[in-house]
C-alpha cells in the first residue's frame, strides 16, 4: 500500500470476474478503449517502461511503470496530458495503484490514486473521472458491452 501523507483517492469495487480477465482488461487497449474514456492504452509492461492512454492518437495520460505483478498488482506514474486542462499538464505526475484480489467468484479491486503535490489540479480532475472509468470497467467485465453515460444536464 501507498505510504503518501499527502491527498489520494482510492476507490474499491467488486467485479464478478477473474484476476486473469481483469488484468487483461486494464492492459489491453481494445479493452480499456471501451471504459477508460475512449482511450487506448499502450506499454510493454516491464518496469521502467512508459503506459500511454492514447485518444484518437494523442497521448491523454502518460506514465511510467514501476511495479508489476501480474495479475494482482500494478503501480504506474500518471501525468495529464488532456488538453481542456492546461493546469493539469503543469502538474508533476502522481502515481496509480491497481491491487485485484480474488474473492471467490469475484475480484476486489483497489485503485489507489496518490502521490500528488497537495490538491492539484490533477488530483481535483480525477476525483470525479475514475467513478465512470472503474463502473464501465466493472460492467464491460460483467456483461461484454461498455457502459454508456449520458451527459449530465446543462
Amino acid at each position: 500500500m501507498s505510504t503518501s501523507a499527502g491527498p489520494k483517492h482510492v476507490y474499491e469495487i467488486f467485479i464478478r470476474t477473474t484476476p486473469e480477465k481483469l488484468w487483461e482488461a486494464i492492459t489491453k487497449p481494445e479493452l480499456t478503449k471501451q471504459y477508460f474514456h475512449g482511450s487506448s492504452v499502450k506499454s510493454d509492461w516491464k518496469i521502467g517502461s512508459s503506459v500511454t492512454h492514447e485518444i484518437d492518437g494523442k497521448p491523454a495520460l502518460e506514465g511510467k511503470v514501476i511495479e508489476i505483478d501480474p495479475p494482482r498488482r500494478l503501480v504506474t506514474t500518471f501525468a495529464a496530458r488532456w488538453a481542456h486542462s492546461e493546469e493539469a499538464m503543469k502538474d508533476r505526475p502522481s502515481r496509480v495503484t491497481w491491487l485485484i484480489e480474488q474473492r471467490g467468484e469475484a475480484c476486489r479491486l483497489t485503485v489507489i490514486h496518490d502521490d500528488f503535490e497537495g490538491e492539484t489540479a490533477t488530483y481535483k480532475s480525477v476525483g470525479t473521472g475514475w467513478n465512470p472509468v472503474l463502473s464501465g470497467l466493472k460492467t464491460l467485465l460483467e456483461t461484454g458491452k461498455p457502459l454508456v453515460i449520458a451527459p449530465s444536464p446543462a
